[in-house]
């Protein structure tokens, strides 16, 4: 029983191991320089996946470099926003939720660059979503977002952007070599931006570097290793409604470690945002049971 679940079970751990990267890369913050922080993160990140990447590379024309990097670009603005949402708030579940609307903002960006119609069932999802972001602004007398959460807003769009030039652009490009010139670009940019423009602490605690490198080795390669393990033994429709546990388990770690308080209307709101996320997915699993 267990064998012929283990995809599931592998994605299941994954979406928890993925909450926990907002926590470690909190605690990491508290003395690590925002931009230095990814730039060192995904520098090593790169130079791990290098020697596993490296006879693919070689082969890559001119061409699949620069989209790949091009993507790449995308995914360090998405970065870079998500890390600034981490400084600026406490409220990690709402931000969660929010940074998951990416996959309902994704297919309208498809539709507005690439001509790309959405699913049917999308406009059925989105209004249920739209909802959701409204009880999650609601406030006593106006709505309202906090600094953070207009950031993970803001960082959810940049992930959609993400999401669909990697579709349209880094097409016959293998895993893992997109992987890691992606991860490249990130550490590369960043690393240098940091250098030249941010101040580094004369001494960092063991503590930090601690949390630094569960964030390297356990939500950024183990995480994608798992994630791309889990995703051979799993069908792809099982896969996208697990990985939708991910702002969930965000959620409730955040509760237990933040004292995070959501009041009914934004409960109501998070909850809205998982229906409309559901929703979108149904058709996969439908199509799923009909060639069972």
């Amino acid at each position: 029983m267990i064998a012929k679940y283990r995809g599931e079970i592998i994605l299941f751990f994954v979406t928890i191991i993925a909450a926990s990267g907002w926590f470690f890369s909190k605690y990491t913050l508290t003395e690590f320089p925002p931009i230095g922080f990814i730039g060192a993160r995904f520098s090593l990140a790169f130079l791990l996946y290098l020697p596993f990447a490296y006879s693919q590379l070689r082969r890559f024309s001119l061409n699949q470099i620069l989209r790949a990097c091009m993507v790449g670009m995308c995914y360090t603005a998405y970065l870079v926003l998500w890390l600034f949402g981490l400084i600026n708030s406490e409220h990690f579940g709402e931000g969660a939720f929010l940074v998951s609307l990416a996959m309902l903002i994704a297919p309208l960006l498809s539709w507005l660059f690439f001509k790309d119609k959405p699913h049917k069932i999308f406009w059925v999802s989105l209004p249920i979503a739209t909802l959701g972001l409204y009880l999650l602004a609601s406030g006593k007398e106006e709505l309202h977002f906090s600094l953070g959460s207009l950031i993970f807003l803001s960082s959810s769009l940049s992930s959609a952007i993400y999401f669909v030039l990697n579709n349209q652009f880094a097409r016959n490009i293998p895993v893992l070599s997109l992987t890691t010139l992606q991860v490249g670009v990130v550490g590369i940019f960043c690393g240098i931006y940091s250098l030249l423009f941010e101040q580094y602490p004369p001494h960092i605690s063991t503590d930090v570097w601690l949390w630094f490198t569960a964030s390297l080795l356990i939500t950024t390669n183990a995480r994608m290793l798992l994630q791309t393990i889990g995703q051979k033994y799993c069908h792809v429709s099982n896969a996208a409604i697990i990985m939708i546990l991910e702002p969930v388990w965000t959620l409730f770690l955040s509760i237990l470690i933040l004292n995070e308080y959501l009041n009914l209307a934004k409960a109501l709101g998070c909850v809205c945002i998982l229906v409309a996320l559901i929703i979108y997915r149904l058709p996969a699993i439908y199509a799923k049971n009909s060639t069972k």
